[in-house]
């Protein structure tokens, strides 16, 4: 029985938002030879490039971005720059209700939280990613909502209150200060059905991911991988657990 890696970016394979180690970055490629591994990240494919680099990334199997709502394969030829080709084997349209980016308006408005920094929320392939401090915010200011939020549980009282409001799409806390919005069915476990349904009966599939506890967006696929006798679900929290986590099996 061969072994399917599938792993999450931020707050797994990088800090939150940004680059992965350089030794780490090195030491991942390597450890990458020879095996079937896909990324699933919440980001869109051009963020999830600028975060792990080119060599990660092309040695990849395949990319999954927006939270699985697009999914990206290596076409075997190089494009007149030196770039790998890449093709879309599928994408999810984002069906949103009308007043959907005025509630979250109000929801910015709402927030005790002092710092707002603008650009609240993106529209991305199949998803919105939305956000109380912005995505304006620096690195400092992203910090200071996380410990906010980790005393408060800020977002995760929003969606809750969202759940309520639309019955018909889901949330996700993803990242360190975002609130992932997707149409029900959407969220990162969709890729099961899409791609890796028959793998997962005749293969091991792996998974690591910082999100894991409900309502984080890699429980779902955490959730349906284990519901397989042949699924498995590693929860970390930082990058550093993921370095120390390679070195044990089935992974080293």
């Amino acid at each position: 029985m061969a072994t399917i890696y599938l792993f999450d970016v931020d707050g797994t394979l990088t800090p939150p938002k940004t680059t992965i180690h350089p030794q780490f970055g090195s030491d991942f490629a390597a450890w990458m030879e020879h095996k079937e591994v896909y990324i699933v990240s919440g980001g869109s494919f051009v963020r999830i490039l600028n975060q792990l680099g080119s060599k990660i990334v092309n040695q990849s199997a395949g990319v999954f971005a927006c939270m699985g709502n697009i999914f990206y394969e290596q076409i075997d030829q190089v494009n007149s720059r030196g770039y790998e080709e890449w093709r879309i084997v599928y994408e999810n349209d984002f069906k949103a209700p009308r007043d959907l980016y005025s509630h979250l308006d109000a929801t910015v408005n709402a927030s005790a939280y002092p710092i707002k920094t603008g650009k609240h929320y993106e529209i991305r392939t199949g998803m919105v990613n939305f956000s109380i401090v912005g995505r304006n915010a620096t690195m400092e200011q992203r910090k200071a909502y996380g410990k906010f939020d980790e005393e408060f549980s800020e977002r995760a009282q929003i969606v809750e209150k969202l759940k309520r409001e639309y019955d018909k799409l889901d949330f996700d806390i993803g990242g360190a200060v975002s609130i992932d919005i997707f149409n029900v069915g959407n969220d990162k476990s969709q890729i099961i059905e899409r791609h890796f349904e028959e793998a997962l009966k005749h293969n091991s599939i792996i998974f690591v991911g910082d999100r894991i506890p409900f309502p984080g967006n890699d429980h779902s696929l955490a959730t349906a991988l284990r519901q397989s006798p042949n699924g498995i679900a590693y929860e970390v929290e930082t990058w550093e657990d993921t370095v120390e986590l390679l070195k044990t099996p089935p992974f080293a």
